[in-house]
């Protein structure tokens, strides 16, 4: 490759952002260059969203051997062997790996592996060598941060990256986090046997929710076992024969293995940002709604910006930068991204919770239909759950919550609807297919009129 080549497009970090930016850039006819220092894939494939839920699928099959009796199923003698669950999650992300570098090279974008730094001047440096570029995407995601005076040697003490190379289940595992990580994996791990503790300094698990589903799921991870501590402010972990956590109101949890969800930080700090003019606050990358960085020609996009940690939000600025770079002007709108919490069962919402819509709009409502009253859950034996709609007096839909089976799923057609306006109304009269768990809309926006 010569160094004298210039990219119409230099894209640094090959994960959900950066590669579906790439791709598309390539597509609008622009020559690409993606750089990734790690593997090909970012966190979300690695050490992220689909590790995790290769794993939670295993526990949601381990769930339905458990349960078929119910169907008029007897089975015995079934064992969960880990290390067969850790190896079909490890061939899942080498073929998804081997996926993407494929796509790269089907779409002649060059795929450069190393550490890049920015240079002054539209230049990138990665091992010795400058590559040139008219325009620049740092796509350079997040990591797991921890807690002051605890250190983290992911063998015992993990953050998220540490859990998922386990090769045996842990018979207990205490997760400091109630956040959508911890509850994930405190799903996981209950679902597969272990003793789950879960430690939350706030009043509340899954705190981005609202206030029902926070409530429902934490009634039921305690009615499955899970030992949950809101309000409760961890003082110390120290490996004790496993580990020992020291909770400021006195209390002690002993497990083997300890688990650290507590946030994730930018991975800004090794690009050289401060030679190239580029701003900064608290690690995030400063970008205006276009996402371009105070440098004219330098984007940011995903984790590394501001707005929810998700790894579709990123592929979604992905593009929106490459709109722009390619004249085409666009602004990153946040409002109608979905938030998918992957615990059993699944909880989705778009748009705003119940509480905060009837704090910006005193005439605000809700309308609920349970997963009781549908024909497909019964029919599937996943009768728990809700769909919530929130509107406006003029049925406008201000926000969807839906806490049950598939609700990842499901929540894409209230994206869709919010996009384009559909109100509650419009949405009652659209058919839908019958026995369909997406008829819960139907049910819902019926009740609504």
């Amino acid at each position: 490759m010569s160094s004298a080549k210039i990219y119409d497009l230099v894209i640094i970090g090959s994960g959900p952002g950066g590669h579906v930016a790439a791709l598309y850039a390539s597509r609008h006819k622009l020559s690409v260059c993606v750089i990734e220092k790690e593997l090909t894939g970012g966190t979300c494939l690695n050490k992220g969203c689909i590790p995790t839920k290769a794993l939670l699928q295993s526990a949601s099959i381990l769930s339905k051997i458990k349960n078929s009796k119910e169907f008029g199923i007897e089975v015995n003698d079934f064992k969960v062997d880990f290390s067969a669950v850790v190896s079909r999650k490890d061939i899942i992300v080498s073929r998804l790996r081997a996926g993407i570098e494929a796509l790269l090279k089907a779409n002649h974008i060059d795929l450069i592996k190393g550490a890049a730094r920015l240079k002054a001047g539209g230049a990138v440096t990665v091992n010795g060598q400058d590559i040139n570029a008219r325009s620049i995407i740092i796509a350079v995601g997040s990591r797991p941060f921890g807690l002051p005076g605890i250190k983290m040697d992911e063998i015992d003490i993990c953050s998220s990256d540490g859990v998922l190379n386990f090769k045996e289940l842990p018979g207990s595992i205490a997760i400091v986090g109630g956040g959508v990580i911890g509850c994930e994996f405190a799903s996981l791990f209950n679902s597969l046997g272990s003793k789950v503790f879960i430690v939350e300094l706030m009043d509340r698990i899954l705190p981005t929710q609202s206030r029902e589903v926070s409530k429902k799921m934490e009634l039921l991870l305690k009615k499955r076992g899970v030992d949950i501590y809101t309000s409760t402010k961890l003082g110390s972990v120290v490996k004790d024969g496993g580990v020992k956590l020291e909770l400021a109101g006195g209390q002690t949890i002993a497990a083997q293995k300890a688990l650290i969800s507590v946030g994730r930080s930018p991975n800004t700090g090794e690009l050289g940002l401060e030679e190239t003019g580029v701003g900064l606050e608290k690690g995030k990358i400063l970008v205006d709604k276009g996402l371009r960085t105070s440098v004219k020609n330098i984007y940011a996009i995903g984790d590394c910006v501001s707005g929810p940690l998700l790894a579709h939000k990123a592929s979604y600025d992905g593009i929106v930068a490459v709109d722009n770079i390619l004249g085409v002007p666009r602004e990153a709108d946040y409002s109608n991204i979905p938030n998918c919490v992957w615990t059993d069962p699944e909880v989705a919402s778009v748009g705003l919770t119940e509480e905060e819509a009837k704090a910006k709009y005193p005439d605000a409502r809700s309308v609920k239909f349970s997963y009781l009253a549908s024909g497909k859950a019964a029919v599937i034996g996943k009768t728990e759950g809700f769909i919530k709609l929130i509107g406006d007096t003029s049925g406008k839909i201000l926000g969807i919550e839906i806490f049950g089976e598939e609700a990842c799923d499901l929540i894409g057609e209230g994206v869709l609807a919010r996009d384009k306006g559909v109100s509650i109304k419009d949405l009652g009269r659209v058919v839908h297919g019958h026995p369909t768990l997406s008829e819960i809309y139907q049910g819902a926006a019926e009740a609504w009129c």
